[in-house]
C-alpha cells in the first residue's frame, strides 16, 4: 500500500508551500525562483505535475512569453492539501507550544478560513488579508507578543479570550468548534 508515499519531489513541495503562503497571489517562474533559490528551469520541470494534479492554475499569455502560476483555490483536494500546510506551519512555528506554556489547561482552538485552508495572502499591509483566528477557552484576556509568529506565518493573529464556553454565541461557538484543537479539549 502506496497511501502514504509521497507523490513529489521536495522542490515540487516547497512550490506547492510557497503557493499555499501566497494563496490569492500569481508568480511568473522567475518570482517562485527567487523566493525558492532555485533556477526558473528547475521551476518549469517541476511544475506540470503539480497542474496535472489539479492543485496549481498554470496560465500563459497569448500576447507575450510569459507564465502566471498561482494556487488552486477552485481544486477541493487543493484546499484539503493547503489544510493540512497549514496546519504543519503552525506546529513548524511551534506557536501551539507557546500558548500551552503561557495558558496551561485551557482549549486552544485554531479556527475560520486558516484552519479550513480557504485563507488568501495578497500582499503586504493589504486589507483583504486573510489572518489567523485562535480562541482561547478558559481564561481572560492577556496581553501576550505575537510578532515573531505573525512573521513567520505571514498572516496577523487574532486571539479570542473566552471564560467559559457559556459565554459564546450559539453561531460563534459552532464555527469555533469546526476548528482544529490544538490543545485541551470541549465537552459537550
Amino acid at each position: 500500500m502506496d497511501m502514504y508515499k509521497v507523490k513529489w519531489t521536495r522542490l515540487q513541495q516547497r512550490i506547492f508551500r510557497i503557493l499555499c503562503i501566497k494563496a490569492g497571489q500569481n508568480f511568473n517562474l522567475r518570482g517562485i525562483a527567487k523566493l525558492l533559490n532555485v533556477s526558473p528551469t528547475a521551476i518549469a520541470n517541476s511544475i506540470s505535475e503539480l497542474e496535472k494534479e489539479e492543485v496549481i492554475k498554470i496560465e500563459k499569455s497569448q500576447t507575450m512569453n510569459l507564465t502566471s502560476i498561482g494556487f488552486n483555490r477552485d481544486s477541493e483536494e487543493a484546499i484539503n492539501f493547503k489544510r493540512i500546510e497549514n496546519l504543519k506551519l503552525i506546529y513548524e512555528s511551534k506557536i501551539d507550544e507557546f500558548f500551552k506554556s503561557e495558558f496551561p489547561g485551557c482549549t486552544i482552538i485554531l479556527f475560520g478560513s486558516y484552519s479550513r485552508g480557504e485563507d488568501v495572502f495578497f500582499g503586504e499591509k493589504d486589507d483583504r488579508n486573510s489572518d489567523i483566528d485562535i480562541a482561547i477557552i478558559g481564561t481572560k484576556g492577556k496581553n501576550i507578543n505575537l510578532v515573531n509568529f505573525e512573521k513567520v506565518l505571514e498572516r496577523e493573529i487574532i486571539i479570542n479570550f473566552y471564560k467559559s464556553w457559556e459565554e459564546i454565541h450559539k453561531n460563534l461557538k459552532n464555527n469555533i468548534l469546526n476548528g482544529i484543537i490544538l490543545s485541551g479539549g470541549v465537552e459537550l
